[in-house]
C-alpha cells in the first residue's frame, strides 16, 4: 500500500458508556499481535487511546496495520469541510 489514500482501516465506534472503554485497548492489543510489535508502551497506548473516549457521544476510532506497525486514530468532533470526517493520528506502534 502507498500512502494513506489507498491504506484499509479497522474501524471501531465505542458508545459513551464507561465500561466499554476497555474495548478500545483490547482492539490495539489485537491490532499489535497481528503486526507483530513490541508491547512495551502499549498500556500507555492503550490509556491515551482511552483518553479521547467521549463520555456525552459516540467515539470513533479507526486502525491502520502496516508491515509491522499499528496506527491508531481517532475522529475529531468538527468534521473537514467536504463533510468527511477528519482523523486525529494518536498512536503509532512500530517494532
Amino acid at each position: 500500500m502507498s500512502g494513506k489514500e489507498s491504506a484499509e482501516y479497522t474501524y471501531l465506534r465505542v458508545p459513551p458508556t464507561p465500561q466499554l472503554r476497555s474495548c478500545i485497548g483490547l482492539v490495539l492489543a489485537g491490532m499489535a499481535a497481528r503486526a507483530k510489535v513490541g508491547v512495551g508502551n502499549l498500556d500507555e497506548a492503550a490509556e491515551l487511546l482511552e483518553s479521547y473516549h467521549s463520555s456525552d457521544r459516540p467515539t470513533r476510532y479507526r486502525f491502520h496495520l502496516g508491515e509491522e506497525s499499528v496506527i491508531a486514530e481517532v475522529e475529531e468532533a468538527e468534521s473537514a469541510g467536504n463533510g468527511e470526517p477528519r482523523w486525529r493520528t494518536v498512536v503509532e506502534l512500530v517494532s
